[in-house]
């Protein structure tokens, strides 16, 4: 999708005309960008280097993801149609459909574009070259969760990210899905020998969709990939989803990025845009002409195929961006910038402190604050009849973490040394929203007796209370005690003692 040129002589014919009108006239007063084309592609426009737009208009690209299909909608289409929610706001937003990161953010560089729709996973990878290149960006608006449309997938010998050390394992390299692989390699228990060797082995494709076909085809044991193959493998019996983001929406999340000089000079511009697509949240699931007409990937879909695939994100109202741009999302975008560095990229973690600003959403304040219902989340509860199936369901990562006890009780003996224990589970706990997180309480005693397991039963239980504390939902959490049966030293040694009494923290997902 390259910019249409215009040749010297039409510019010539335009200015002509201009000057002939500007003389007949009196003076006709000119502003015009110079720059690449956009709106839908149909035609060139100038290049924005930020300034205060007298069009009223936006220019955006965005890639084909069903989380953007609301802006479509908002917009009727790539160019706003007359009647669009776009159109009565008085907007007029330019789409521009561009999959290659690369060149939409050489475009947002160059000032071609106002924004573009990317992942904090993405804005991560990308923030070094913003920093080199001297543009400074700001996310104001999430668009979007992403509810189950990326995962993991392996076959049957390969149930947690442990079992991945000898694994062949097949990721769209730089993808969101590489790095969700990376964080899970990173936040597991593994011997930074056997994380090294698992990023070292992964095996990169151009696509998500090449990574699907290679390990149906036999050629990999494990795919970092998308939907619809994230539902093919659970179809399947003898390969299963070893992990998507239905168990952790906040991982990837979508959103608006626009350059900082234009948002700022457009602020109002900028809350009208959020406005309509937030308006828009109804036609999700529901319209899909204009999204089909949009997105080549669509164009060939049925109603139905596009509603199963509105089910892979979850859109994200007033309130939810109030809550994201202040807490997850600068998270997300700080893991991700761990992620993308621990393997050798160069990011910029320190855009964090200016990229999510709410100030945009709350020039809208008036419309939508306190006036939305808080979301119903896909948590799975707790239950008598699950608990046990649980409990014995294989982890999807296993932590340890040893919490210094007074001697015979569950207290703490050192209320901020445990806070520093803990707090690297209570950070995954929160990224792993859909997880049941179980804690086992064990004993530095070889007497495995009624009373052992109830203190370390109650060691559990004080772990929870503190999970808890920092924003955990107690719905989420299993407690079990092992009483001494479970130690990793002998008890020989007061040094061996203190390593098992400890707490241990595994996530489990549950279809």
């Amino acid at each position: 999708m390259s910019a249409k040129r215009f040749k010297l002589t039409k510019v010539a014919k335009i200015l002509i005309l201009i000057l002939i009108l500007a003389i007949a006239g009196g003076g006709i007063a000119v502003g015009m960008k110079t720059g690449a084309i956009k709106n839908g592609g149909d035609s060139d426009k100038p290049v924005s280097s930020g300034g205060v737009k007298n069009d009223e208009s936006i220019d955006i690209s965005l890639d084909e993801w069903i989380g953007y299909t609301s802006l479509i909608n908002a917009n009727g289409g790539l160019t706003t149609q007359k009647g669009s929610i776009y159109d009565k706001l008085g907007l007029n937003v330019n789409f521009k459909i561009i999959n290659d990161a690369d060149q939409s953010s050489n475009a947002l560089i160059k000032g071609s574009l106002d924004g573009a729709g990317y992942t904090v996973n993405r804005t991560a990878f990308l923030s070094n070259k913003f920093d080199k290149a001297g543009v400074d960006v700001v996310m104001p608006y999430i668009t979007n969760y992403s509810n189950g449309g990326d995962g993991i997938i392996a076959t049957n010998d390969f149930k947690t990210v442990e079992s991945l050390v000898d694994a062949k394992i097949g990721v769209p390299q730089f993808s969101e899905a590489h790095s969700m692989v990376v964080w899970l390699v990173n936040n597991s228990d593994l011997t930074n020998k056997e994380k090294d060797k698992i990023i070292d082995d992964l095996i990169f494709f151009d696509t998500a969709d090449e990574v699907a076909k290679a390990f149906f085809a036999g050629k990999i044991d494990v795919a970092a990939t998308w939907q619809p193959y994230i539902t093919q493998a659970r179809n399947m019996s003898d390969c299963h989803v070893l992990f998507s983001t239905e168990n952790a929406k906040s991982m990837i999340l979508s959103g608006i990025l626009f350059r900082e000089d234009f948002a700022e000079e457009n602020a109002d511009l900028i809350a009208k845009f959020i406005d309509g697509s937030i308006q828009a949240i109804d036609t999700y699931g529901v319209d899909f002409d204009a999204s089909r007409d949009a997105m080549p990937m669509f164009s060939g879909m049925s109603d139905n195929d596009i509603k199963e695939m509105c089910e892979n994100a979850e859109l994200t109202n007033w309130n939810d961006n109030k809550e994201l741009l202040n807490n997850n999302a600068p998270s997300v975008f700080t893991d991700m910038c761990e992620v993308w560095s621990s393997i050798g990229e160069k990011v910029n973690p320190t855009l964090v402190e200016t990229l999510f600003d709410d100030s945009y959403i709350d020039i809208i304040a008036d419309k939508y604050e306190f006036n939305e219902t808080k979301k119903e989340t896909n948590t799975i509860k707790l239950t008598d009849e699950n608990t046990t199936d649980i409990k014995e369901s294989v982890a999807l990562l296993k932590k340890s973490a040893t919490v210094n006890f007074v001697a015979n009780t569950a207290k703490f003996l050192d209320n901020a040394e445990a806070s520093k224990a803990l707090d690297e589970f209570v950070k995954i706990a929160k990224t792993l929203d859909g997880s049941i997180i179980q804690i086992e309480g064990n004993i530095a005693s070889d007497n495995d007796d009624a009373s052992g397991v109830t203190l370390s039963l109650q060691r559990a239980e004080t772990v929870k209370q503190y999970f808890v504390m920092n924003g955990i939902d107690a719905d989420r959490i299993i407690t079990v005690g092992n009483g001494g049966s479970k130690p990793v030293a002998p008890n020989d040694s007061e040094a061996n003692m203190q390593m098992n009494r400890r707490t241990d923290v595994c996530f489990k997902l549950v279809e």
